[in-house]
């Protein structure tokens, strides 16, 4: 009788370990990198630098996605465009493209590319009786790029207005009008993550 304890035992224990094994695996949790693409003002502006992460977090549930730090994929962002001669000068760069955040997204060993394009049309200034208001429009392009096949798996484009408004010999601020529209678009982004 001992002995077939014993070995039911054993059998039990590298059964587990053989499934455990498979579970490590099976359940890694899939790496995440943010790329964003934007004017030189949206790219260092300390608002936007928090919010894109956040909104990004919210998104990828953390017990099934890591996340890289944005200041990684930032750093291996224009360190990549430095050594392909795209920058032209401090306040223009050109763009990358899919195979661009591919390369990037591999060497920082990601599974899965959030790139987003930010691009916005001139302000436009309204005035009344006693306000002067800036207004603006951000288009906000987001592609989600699984690395391994260089395909997007997520592809849409939210367009949002922001506004900035000052009374009575106040300026308006056009950060405030284009961190508005880019809020709104950020809010309704959603990425259905399930089949990931």
């Amino acid at each position: 009788m001992k002995r077939i304890l014993l070995f039911l035992l054993l059998i039990f224990s590298f059964t587990a370990v053989a499934y455990a094994d498979n579970f490590d695996t099976e359940y890694q949790p899939k790496t995440v990198g943010i790329f964003l693409e934007a004017p030189m003002s949206y790219v260092n502006n300390e608002i936007v630098r928090t919010m894109v992460p956040e909104k990004v977090r919210a998104i990828f549930p953390k017990f099934k996605f890591d996340i890289l730090p944005y200041d990684k994929t930032d750093m291996a962002l224009r360190t990549y465009k430095e050594d392909n001669r795209m920058i032209v000068n401090q306040y223009y760069s050109q763009p990358v493209n899919r195979k661009d955040i591919q390369q990037i997204g591999q060497s920082l060993n990601a599974d899965y590319a959030l790139f987003i394009i930010i691009t916005n049309g001139p302000p436009r200034v309204s005035s009344g009786l006693l306000s002067v208001s800036f207004k603006t429009t951000v288009t906000c392009d987001v592609r989600l790029l699984n690395i391994a096949t260089g395909e997007y798996v997520v592809s849409k484009q939210i367009i949002k207005d922001g506004k900035s408004t000052a009374i009575y010999a106040g300026v308006p601020s056009f950060d405030k009008a284009y961190n508005e529209a880019l809020e709104k678009a950020l809010q309704e982004l959603t990425i259905d993550t399930s089949s990931l």
